[in-house]
């Protein structure tokens, strides 16, 4: 952001209202992520600290990609893609290197971008109109049938329902665990499109009722079909479906490891997004997927997530 500005490539703010909105997300943001730190002192996987919840890695990430997309996301949509793609890459990394639990990273994702955005309506109280060059976030007038294609990021929860047959008989059940996406869509019309998405999730998993003492993670990836109508020029209902491949992580319970298998993943789903800026928006998920059995022998599961994401409309 201060390079572009330098050379000369003008986004939303001036020096003083960005720089004044910077410092106001950096403050929010840090002094929420160690106030949580040293309250909750959550061991980390490695058991190097107890401080783990939430990732201020992450949320330092999404914070900087709130604010790219804040001040250059009005010039052109692949600003804030590039931010939050790269800010999605911390997050991954940031559980591959054993440092944080999934629930660490979500947080810490949720807490940067809502920094930035307290942040910058701080700064918009106290400059009003002094300080705009020209690309502000007022409502423009909105054709109903533009083509929607999109880019969003969410967090949510999923649910594995039902029973499901373990190892030696035992009785498996699952509990609501933490869920975060990345999903977009193409449409060569206001109505049809294509799009895909990829997912990570956590979930307790019980044994004959008896919680265990590591959780079920999954990640997917997926494509398909995708269909939109719009309600009004700032409302749009969505439907996908899906086909791709999930893998499970192995999960070691008393009635020994489930999981640590990969397979055919198909599914559905439905959404709701609403448009808040020239290119911004927010969008509500359901989705149902089948996935691949935890053992051997067992039947397919069945998945519901709930989501909420912000969205670039493009």
């Amino acid at each position: 952001m201060v390079g572009l500005k330098t050379f000369g490539y003008e986004g939303r703010s001036s020096w003083g209202r960005m720089l004044v909105a910077d410092a106001f997300a950096v403050a929010i943001m840090a002094a929420t992520v160690n106030a949580c730190k040293y309250s909750f002192r959550v061991r980390r996987p490695d058991g190097s600290a107890r401080n783990s919840f939430p990732s201020g890695h992450t949320a330092t990430a999404f914070m900087t990609a709130a604010m790219l997309d804040r001040e250059y996301g009005v010039r052109s949509p692949w600003f804030g893609i590039g931010g939050y793609a790269a800010a999605t890459l911390v997050a991954v990394t940031r559980q591959l290197n054993n440092r944080h639990w999934m629930s660490d990273v979500l947080v810490g994702a949720g807490i940067g971008v809502l920094s930035t955005e307290a942040a910058y309506l701080l700064a918009d109280l106290i400059f009003r109109e002094r300080g705009l060059r020209g690309y502000s976030d007022v409502y423009a007038l909105r054709d109903r049938f533009a083509h929607p294609s999109f880019c969003a990021i969410g967090i949510g929860f999923a649910k594995i329902t039902g029973r499901y047959a373990g190892p030696a008989e035992r009785c498996l059940t699952f509990g609501a665990g933490p869920a975060a996406y990345v999903r977009g869509a193409w449409f060569a019309t206001p109505y049809a499109g294509i799009g895909g998405r990829a997912v990570a999730s956590r979930a307790d998993v019980r044994v004959d009722g008896a919680k265990a003492d590591e959780k079920l993670e999954c990640v997917s990836a997926g494509a398909g079909p995708v269909c939109s109508y719009p309600l009004s020029a700032r409302w749009l209902l969505g439907a996908h479906l899906t086909a791709g491949w999930e893998r499970s992580r192995s999960c070691l319970t008393s009635a020994g490891t489930i999981g640590g298998r990969d397979g055919f993943l198909f599914g559905s789903g439905v959404s709701v997004t609403g448009i808040v800026g020239e290119r911004s928006g927010v969008r509500l998920s359901a989705d149902w997927d089948s996935v691949p059995p935890l053992v051997a022998w067992g039947g397919r599961l069945h998945r519901l997530t709930f989501g909420l994401g912000a969205a670039l409309v493009f």
